[in-house]
């Protein structure tokens, strides 16, 4: 279960992470043929949603 959280913990900080770059590149790059603001934030949301989900199974994993 250790090795469970420890993994938890470790996707949770990249995600956050990717997403903090993806913000940064939706508000640096200007618009080529697919990067648009749009798809960059999108991708954003994305990784912060999955990286709510993995502190929500950390957090009902250290409750037991």
């Amino acid at each position: 279960m250790v090795k469970r959280i420890k993994r938890l913990e470790k996707q949770e900080k990249s995600l956050l992470e990717q997403a903090r770059k993806h913000r940064i590149k939706a508000e640096t790059q200007i618009g080529k043929k697919d990067t648009i603001r749009a798809y960059w934030l999108g991708e954003a949301e994305r990784f912060e949603k999955q990286a709510k989900k993995r502190a929500e199974m950390l957090k009902k994993l250290k409750e037991k």
